[in-house]
């Protein structure tokens, strides 16, 4: 039984009580006698449903070499757990290559499995990678997106590649120029 339940139910007692009391101080003849019965007092169940959430399998590798990456990347992808995962890489089933400045904060993520997580606020245009054609555009945040999927254009041929500020449109074309498919 709940605790609102169980007041309602003391305060309902307690005015029944107090209602007889005054009714026998209020004129009942001497020698009568008032009975007072407590309220009626029902139990109920409440049944929790769970809810069993799966995720997609991970994708494979990223089939992709990245020729040139912008001046700040100072070395090789890392292993995504070693920075704070966002929008665009905490996605589950997702395979993805980070790298990361000089104080160890992301600078280019490529991540395998899905498209961008929101639409582009402002103009896109089309960029070509590694012979597919795809999508560029800047957040609101100054933040590059390039986005693009193969065929069939099932989840593992979604492709995003984001480029965290600071970093220039030039430096943004140079890397998708130099994609290239790994045999």
């Amino acid at each position: 039984m709940s605790s609102v339940s169980s007041l309602d139910s003391m305060r309902r007692l307690a005015l029944v009580v107090a209602a007889g009391l005054v009714a026998g101080a209020c004129g009942a003849p001497e020698g009568a006698t008032t009975t007072v019965s407590p309220p009626q007092v029902t139990s109920t169940t409440t049944t929790v449903a769970t809810t069993v959430v799966t995720f997609p399998p991970e994708c494979p590798p990223v089939p992709y070499r990245v020729g040139v990456l912008p001046s700040r990347v100072t070395q090789a992808p890392v292993e995504p757990s070693a920075v704070a995962l966002d929008e665009f890489t905490s996605i589950p089933g997702t395979s993805s290559l980070i790298w990361v400045d000089a104080d160890g904060d992301p600078a280019v993520g490529l991540v395998r499995g899905t498209l961008p997580p929101r639409e582009y606020p402002g103009p896109k245009g089309e960029v070509e990678v590694a012979g597919v054609r795809g999508v560029a555009g800047q957040f609101e945040d100054g933040t590059w997106v390039v986005a693009w999927f193969e065929e069939p254009g099932d989840r593992c041929d979604l492709y995003t590649m984001v480029f965290y500020q600071p970093v220039t449109p030039d430096e943004v074309r140079a890397t998708v120029a130099s994609i290239s498919r790994r045999g």
